[in-house]
């Protein structure tokens, strides 16, 4: 089973290898570090306050009214009224509070049993209702419930952009005649309106509760230092994550030793600051977005951005010859593909799924780009064959590839077979491909008799050392 999945993944093309790496890194890294540290340092919940404004006008008769009844029942009997207070207040002509935040589970039940339909939909004065009741409230959120279109649409929809200003989340659940766009002119953001046909109004309301938790868990109050710091730390740990799981992607693809002592250092240590920088970009950057969803995406993009910026930059130092402006900007992209993911899934899903599912996106996206970026830039590769049926590709430049028995050489050659810890260098040097084998190599018996320790080699160009082949390719391949 190893073996079959080692053979499997050393055929696998380098830039999909680097993606499953960076992917599997940043998820490990966010799985037992990021959530772990998200749930030590969780502020305790606020004390929330929720308004149901149900909609009774005339068009709620038949069977639509008792349907919200039992949803808007099973609604408050799913909460701890200790961490949230509800309140009802209904609509038609007029609107009216059926009951305060004060209100027992029992009386809640109770004033929802006695809603009846009767007169118009005037939505401006049951907004306007909710607005006076939530004044001066911690956490404060709407539960809208409408069927159909208000008496004036014009002023229901100024009434929830006061609301909205005031740091209220409205979201809405519709039904039958409602439009669904002007619920969304109404919440705001298409992710807070679910729309229900009949026999669906109890999953809409779950639904709908559920987006108020995660308005709830996304809206902490944790203070502009902490909350850098808090998302600074989540984000190193990502960052951490992916560095050295790329570095030991890049070993396993040269078949070395797959971590160092130097590389755990820049992995983790240069990892871990990328990764606080992005997230403390991206934080300050979401300071004047809290009621602007399309500032919070840019928001949100920014710090990822910069995270997968930083990370490509830093594997410049661990892939030989990978231009660091391609590097940077290969990060970047992998940042943004990831972000786009996490974003999509975070409207759908849960938090943290969300969150572990976007981070092992966002390291495979990273991954995936770097290694391209590297292939796709070279000008001259070194074909390495550990077989008939295994090979691999490093790019040549002007930074040299090592050969030697050193843990360290970039082409490990046995130490068995007789070679020294420095055996030689290839770089590209005025164009040329240039081997040149160290000098200290005519201490051993073995390499005594050598003479000519600088060769320049053209496209084709093989050697053998030990059970290792090497070919020179003057041309961009992906493999």
């Amino acid at each position: 089973m190893t073996m079959n999945l080692q053979n499997l993944t050393q055929k696998l093309p380098k830039p999909i290898l680097f993606g499953i790496f960076g992917g599997a890194g940043c998820l490990i890294a966010a799985a037992i570090f990021g959530e772990i540290w998200l749930s030590v340092t969780k502020r305790p919940p606020k004390l929330q306050a929720v308004v149901l404004l149900i909609d009774t006008s005339s068009s709620m008769g038949g069977g639509k009214l008792p349907e919200v009844q039992a949803a808007a029942t099973g609604f408050v009997e799913r909460q701890d009224l200790t961490l949230k207070k509800l309140a009802i207040v209904e609509f038609s002509d007029n609107s009216r509070v059926l009951t305060t935040f004060d209100a027992d589970e029992t009386e809640l039940k109770q004033a929802i049993a006695n809603l009846r339909p009767s007169g118009n939909t005037n939505l401006t004065q049951g907004l306007n209702t909710v607005a006076s009741l939530l004044q001066n409230r911690n956490a404060p959120n709407v539960l809208l419930f409408t069927d159909g279109e208000p008496n004036n649409p014009g002023a229901s929809e100024s009434m929830a952009r006061q609301i909205r200003a005031t740091g209220i989340n409205l979201v809405a659940v519709g039904t039958g005649g409602a439009d669904s766009n002007y619920l969304t002119s109404l919440t705001g953001n298409p992710n807070l309106v679910f729309f229900a046909n009949s026999g669906g109004i109890d999953q809409a309301f779950r639904s709908a509760e559920k987006a108020i938790q995660q308005l709830s868990d996304k809206g902490g109050d944790y203070g502009l230092v902490f909350g850098i710091f808090r998302t600074g730390v989540w984000t190193g740990f990502l960052a951490l994550g992916i560095g050295l799981a790329l570095i030991v992607g890049q070993n396993y693809n040269l078949r070395r030793r797959l971590l160092s002592s130097q590389e755990i250092a820049l992995g983790s240590g240069g990892g871990f600051l990328a990764g606080v920088v992005g997230g403390a970009i991206g934080q300050l950057a979401l300071l004047p977005t809290a009621n602007l969803p399309a500032l919070l995406i840019v928001a949100r993009m920014t710090g990822w951005t910069f995270l997968g910026t930083l990370v490509g930059g830093g594997m410049s130092l661990v892939v030989p010859n990978l231009p660091r402006d391609k590097a940077f900007f290969a990060g970047g992209l992998g940042g943004v593909l990831g972000v786009t993911c996490f974003l999509l899934l975070d409207a759908v899903v849960g938090v943290i799924p969300a969150r572990l599912v976007g981070a092992a996106v966002l390291g495979f996206c990273i991954g995936l780009a770097i290694a391209l970026s590297e292939q796709l830039d070279r000008e001259a590769v070194l074909l390495l064959r550990w077989s008939n049926s295994e090979s691999t590709t490093i790019s040549l430049g002007t930074e040299p590839i090592e050969l030697g028995s050193s843990r360290n050489a970039h082409v490990y050659l046995s130490r068995d077979a007789g070679f020294p810890a420095k055996f030689a260098k290839m770089f590209i040097e005025e164009g040329k491909v240039i081997l040149e084998f160290d000098p200290s190599i005519k201490e051993h018996p073995k390499f005594k008799n050598m003479r000519i320790l600088k060769q320049e080699l053209s496209d084709g160009s093989s050697r053998k050392f030990g059970d290792v082949s090497l070919e020179i390719q003057h041309k961009n391949i992906l493999k």
